[in-house]
């Protein structure tokens, strides 16, 4: 018996750590869709004291004119710390997978909130954050890689 509560001790230890984060563009799957990173801007008025609100679309947009409010496709939604370094999902930090629906308008989605990554802020600037991510819902929900986002006003 104490062999067994040993080896499951041992194996409960056993985890695989952080997700390893690729130095690639940031790309995965989204819906079950492949993604792949086009561009991504910062909300002035949903970033808080401490994270940037950042939205990640697979199409490229012009960065702070509003044309993001017209993207209708899988996109992801950030929480972006404002100051460098490594940090783990949880405690006020989620990252969110945003799957729109197959509606005719493409005016619904769905959210699905990662369950396991983190995120390395490697530069902040007036204009500018560049950080790497992984993470993950499910199989069907996981972007690995890097990106940079621009910093809109408020």
């Amino acid at each position: 018996m104490r062999s067994i509560l040993l080896a499951g001790l041992l194996v409960a230890g056993c985890g695989t750590g952080p997700l390893e984060i690729s130095s690639s563009p940031l790309s995965g799957f989204v819906g079950g869709m492949a993604w792949s990173f086009g561009s991504a801007e910062s909300s002035g008025a949903l970033s808080l004291s401490d994270q940037f609100f950042v939205e990640a679309y697979a199409d490229v947009v012009a960065p702070c004119t509003g044309a993001g409010d017209q993207v209708r496709t899988n996109r992801l939604i950030l929480n972006v710390p404002k100051a460098t370094g490594d940090y783990l999902l949880g405690s006020g930090l989620s990252e969110t997978f945003l799957v729109q629906d197959t509606d005719t308008a493409g005016t619904t989605a769905t959210n699905y909130i990662a369950t396991q990554g983190h995120i390395v802020v490697n530069q902040v600037t007036a204009t500018m954050v560049s950080a790497g991510a992984h993470f993950l819902f499910d199989g069907n929900n996981d972007v690995n890689g890097q990106f940079q986002a621009q910093i809109c006003p408020p």
